[in-house]
């Protein structure tokens, strides 16, 4: 008997020091790398092991983790000897998932119905694809283009009564199909909802007083000679995360520099909350292909020549303009402080951010604890501030309206960005409108429209009296005079830059010639007139546009 009692006290003290082999962690991501599409976590514990096999178990995990990128590493002497990942049931959810018999056979009943449905709505879609075609087939016949040889109309009276007629019963039985389609879907709704009652009745039948969650788990087998304190660092890649990136602009006033604060918009539905966790920002995008792509042979083929429309791309800001003399009661700039005030400014989290940059890709490390839950919804973070250097000007267009735009030029905005964003623009803090700011583009200079000033003002008038019609021969020569005259109210001098143009022909018959542009550059291909003036403060200017347009008699000329 007592052999009995030691051999079966060897094997509890046996099992005892087994189950100590494994031990489960809850931690906390000390480190996120936050990337444009995905996030790498990174955990870290410190663990005493045994000497021998060691089970280390990382509970509480992310539930789209990739498989395929879990890395582990850390300090001691052990080795590491498998990594695995694995989702964890508790008794609860297995019951809930192997079910009662009764509900199984009642799911899987709906599901067929469903199925059933699904394909009654699939050949409703092909019989509204065949009625599409035969619709398109009927108005493209050549009867009802004019195209058909015989000129007769009586033809084309028997061809449009039949058309009516096939399309009126096209159309009948696209709304008869419409109304069976909408009843099915009602259906399909009506049956999913069946489902979801089943599943909580389920739920109800086998749910106890404690609700226990699936627990996605990743468990380290580590071999260690002797029992030794140790830190073990778990990181891995999970899917459902990323960031955006978006920029303010700010324009205090026009003698000072425009301030580009960079933002992150970051998103995470990983199943995890992140709470108090150091983050970094990467431009980097793990999914991204890069492989080197191969040439393949290029076999010269024909086309049909066109003529290309040759566009500009505006980075000015299609926004509702502000007026200059209207100040907003409420100043948002968060860069400038009160007169007289004795509080110090509050720090933007962007002082808190390290870059680092490398060839391929840019980190931001914000040194500050942010909190960003699981809910799929875009959290803002401050990366940074940059001064942009910024020359301002006016800009008047008078051929078409009256008003004089302040505009901010950026020569070297794209130094100052790594990522393509939308920017919200505000001056004298007022919203603006919205720019698109995109590195790698053709352009080196931005400008931004910032408000109409009506301090400046502008008028382009035509000068009948200058204005003439002359006749030669077979020609009339049209002599037209403009004059634009600008006025500067502001106690300031101003920099101005107007645009103008030139009409344009075709026709070798119409000559265009210039008289007098008042020193503007011309551009031969677009007909385009530009002035750089500077204006002193309180005073006026005016410039002429004079030329003709000499014609046949033949052909009336018209002159906008």
């Amino acid at each position: 008997m007592k052999r009995i009692i030691i051999i079966a006290l060897c094997l509890n003290i046996f099992n005892a020091k087994a189950t100590e082999t494994e031990k489960l962690l809850k931690t906390k991501p000390d480190k996120i790398v936050v990337y444009t599409q995905g996030a790498q976590v990174h955990r870290t514990s410190s663990i005493n092991l045994v000497a021998g096999q060691n089970t280390i178990i990382f509970t509480g995990l992310e539930s789209c983790i990739n498989t395929a990128a879990i890395q582990a590493s850390g300090n001691g002497n052990f080795i590491i000897a498998d990594i695995q990942h694995q989702v964890y049931y508790p008794e609860v959810v297995k019951a809930k998932l192997n079910g009662d018999v009764r509900y199984k056979k009642m799911i899987k009943n709906i599901t067929d119905s469903i199925q059933e449905v699904n394909y009654l709505i699939e050949d409703i879609r092909a019989k509204s694809d065949a009625l599409v075609t035969e619709k398109s087939v009927l108005l493209n016949y050549s009867l009802y283009k004019g195209q058909n040889k015989k000129d007769s109309m009586a033809y084309l009276k028997d061809g449009l009564s039949y058309l009516r007629e096939k399309l009126f019963n096209i159309n009948s039985e696209f709304i008869k199909l419409k109304r069976d389609k909408e009843k099915l879907e009602y259906k399909i709704r009506t049956l999913n909802e069946r489902i979801t009652t089943i599943n909580n009745e389920l739920s109800n039948q086998n749910q106890g007083e404690d609700v226990e969650v699936v627990d996605y788990r990743i468990i380290i087998n580590i071999i260690a000679d002797q029992a030794i304190a140790a830190s073990v660092n778990l990181n891995y890649y999970i899917t459902n995360a990323g960031w955006t990136p978006s920029y303010d602009l700010r324009a205090i006033s026009n003698d000072q520099n425009v301030k580009l604060t960079y933002k992150a918009q970051i998103y995470q539905q990983s199943g995890i909350d992140w709470n108090g966790v150091k983050l970094v920002l990467s431009t980097a995008n793990p999914n991204r292909s890069y492989n080197i792509p191969n040439l393949s042979p290029w076999y010269l083929g024909y086309t049909n020549q066109y003529k290309k429309t040759n566009t500009k791309k505006l980075s000015e800001v299609n926004a509702q303009p502000a007026s200059m003399d209207e100040k907003s009661v409420v100043n948002y700039d968060n860069y400038s402080s009160s007169a007289g005030s004795t509080m110090d400014d509050a720090k933007d989290a962007s002082s808190y951010t390290t870059v680092s940059e490398n060839v391929i890709e840019t980190e931001y490390e914000i040194k500050l604890n942010y909190n960003i839950p699981s809910d799929g919804k875009t959290h803002f973070a401050a990366i940074l501030v940059k001064d942009l250097k910024t020359l301002y000007r006016y800009k008047a267009i008078p051929k078409l309206n009256n008003s004089v735009y302040l505009t901010a030029v950026l020569p070297d905005w794209e130094d100052a960005i790594t990522m393509s964003g939308e920017a919200s623009i505000y001056y004298d803090g007022s919203y603006i409108g919205r720019t698109s700011l995109a590195p790698g583009g053709t352009e080196d200079t931005i400008q931004l429209s910032l408000g109409i000033d009506k301090n400046i003002a502008i008028k382009r008038q035509k000068i009948k009296d200058k204005c003439s019609q002359k006749l030669l021969e077979e020609n009339i020569v049209h002599q037209y005079t403009y004059e634009i005259t600008i006025k500067n109210s502001r106690s300031n001098k101003i920099e101005i830059d107007i645009e103008d143009q030139l009409p344009l022909t075709y026709d070798k018959n119409v000559t265009i010639e210039r008289k007098e542009i008042s020193g503007a550059k011309y551009d031969e291909v677009t007909g385009i007139l530009k002035w750089r003036s500077t204006i002193q403060a309180k005073d006026s200017k005016k410039l002429s546009i004079v030329y003709q347009v000499k014609a046949p008699k033949t052909m009336p000329v018209v002159i906008n």
